[in-house]
């Protein structure tokens, strides 16, 4: 077991890490939630303008990210020459990961990075493992090499990691022996408060990420596009203002006489302090009729100002959008209408080329948290280095191509549980039902098949023994 001080170094170390990129990260975190930047506000600035300005934010945040999570969902494990889940998976479904799988998948693909840990539970017992998922900003996890080594060196997490706050910060450092408490404003300085063996030989923490460069660098969607998200809220906001203060025409008149303000006996109403006759603006609105006595009175109207350019330059900022995160156009753009099958498929190749790279860095990273858990379970698949998760079909394809292409897959010699698993729709549980059932049923039609050749081979024995019983030898038949 390392030492308190060796424990203590490395987690001022992690918590420095976790220092340097907090600003970063809780500003992505502010953008993926709709906390935005606001677009340029002139210093003097009235309410009404104020409120458009609040009006303008227009967040894509949420839909970039939605639209790979939606499309991520492990649903299986096996390992290698299994057709059935292999019994990590018991565990899985105790630690509800089919609903919280999704909370991990969002949290990765906006900071860069999550992480999932598995201990056994105190409250179950050493073979009970549970898991736990911590987001980027107050957690890190320590290396040799980032991008080759399967689980980190150590790792840490603090709950309340903003040091300006003035709360009492205590953390949780993982390393290949123990976990340990670290109470870091501690009276005489930080220290461990707490060690608890957990037995595992490795640091128990697997991290996620959609992408990693050999530097071991990892990048979110959302912080790409910041700048690109701040522009279309300023665009947006040019548009609002267009349509609150141009988009109608503003009709004009000069020369008018200004009307006279009488009281409630008609005469004119004067200004207390210099005695002055007090006069009303004329209003221009659609039920007013102006007349103007003097000849040169002269009246006219401005043109309404356009606003397609504008609505242009937000459809072009979408694109943007679409580029950088590889979202299909028709999945943020309202305009993309009546495409045919060719058209969807065209457009939606580069995402599901994303989210098949997705799915593998996701797919390993699912797998050493199985193993894991195999190792607190107790089972064999500890070192099994075979076992691969299945991933849900989420693909756009519609049910009778689907059947078409299952049969044309079976006509080859797939195993039809392996066919049916490109089923869309089809969850692991109606995988495992339909091959119960079709071994169920050639079981039975094989059972049939013997009764009746066994009762064919009886009945056509009984026939030819009793012809051979009839003839007695020395007969005339036998002569």
């Amino acid at each position: 077991m390392a030492e308190a001080s060796v424990v203590m170094k490395r987690a001022q170390h992690a918590d420095a890490l976790i220092s340097r990129d907090f600003e970063r990260l809780n500003l992505v975190d502010r953008y993926a939630r709709g906390y935005h930047r606001a677009p340029y506000v002139p210093r003097k600035s009235n309410p009404e303008f104020k409120d458009l300005v609040k009006r303008s934010i227009t967040n894509v945040m949420p839909l970039v990210i939605d639209t790979p999570a939606n499309a991520l969902r492990v649903e299986g494990y096996r390992r290698s020459g299994q057709e059935k889940n292999a019994p990590e998976w018991e565990w899985w479904q105790k630690n509800r990961l089919d609903d919280r799988q999704a909370a991990v998948h969002r949290a990765a693909l906006a900071d860069g990075i999550a992480y999932v840990v598995v201990t056994p539970d105190p409250r179950r017992g050493k073979r009970a493992p549970v898991v736990r998922a911590f987001p980027a900003i107050n957690t890190v996890a320590v290396y040799q090499d980032p991008t080759a080594d399967e689980f980190p060196l150590y790792a840490l997490h603090v709950p309340k990691h903003d040091q300006d706050s003035g709360e009492h910060r205590i953390g949780v450092l993982w390393d290949d022996v123990a976990e340990y408490t670290v109470d870091f404003d501690a009276p005489g300085g930080s220290k461990v408060v707490k060690t608890v063996p957990h037995g595992l030989g490795v640091c128990p923490v697997v991290q996620f990420t959609p992408g990693r460069d050999l530097h071991g660098r990892a990048l979110g969607v959302v912080e790409p596009l910041i700048v690109v998200q701040d522009k279309l809220n300023q665009q947006v906001l040019s548009l609002l203002l267009a349509e609150h203060w141009g988009a109608h025409a503003i009709r004009f008149g000069t020369g008018l006489a200004p009307t006279e303000r009488l009281d409630e006996f008609g005469d004119p109403i004067t200004d207390e302090k210099t005695g002055e006759i007090l006069y009303d603006v004329p209003t221009l609105d659609p039920s007013t009729l102006l007349m103007a006595p003097n000849a040169d009175a002269k009246f006219g109207q401005l043109p309404a100002m356009p606003t397609a350019d504008l609505r242009a330059d937000i459809d072009q900022t979408m694109q943007s959008v679409c580029a950088i995160s590889q979202t299909p156009p028709h999945y943020l753009m309202a305009d993309m209408v009546n495409l045919s099958a060719d058209a969807l498929v065209a457009a939606e190749s580069a995402f599901q080329r994303r989210l098949t790279a997705i799915q593998d860095s996701f797919g390993e990273a699912w797998e050493s948290v199985l193993r894991l858990i195999a190792r607190i379970a107790g089972s064999a698949g500890t070192d099994d280095e075979s076992g691969q998760v299945t991933w849900a079909d989420k693909g756009n394809r519609s049910l009778a191509q689907a059947a078409d292409a299952l049969t044309k897959l079976m006509q080859q010699g797939v195993p039809l549980a392996v066919a049916l698993r490109k089923v869309p729709g089809f969850s692991q549980a109606d995988v495992d039902e339909s091959v119960k059932a079709a071994e169920e049923a050639a079981r039975k039609a094989e059972t049939a098949e013997r009764r009746a050749m066994s009762d064919g081979v009886g009945s056509a024995g009984g026939r030819d023994g009793g012809s051979e019983r009839g003839v007695r030898p020395g007969s005339s038949q036998d002569r």
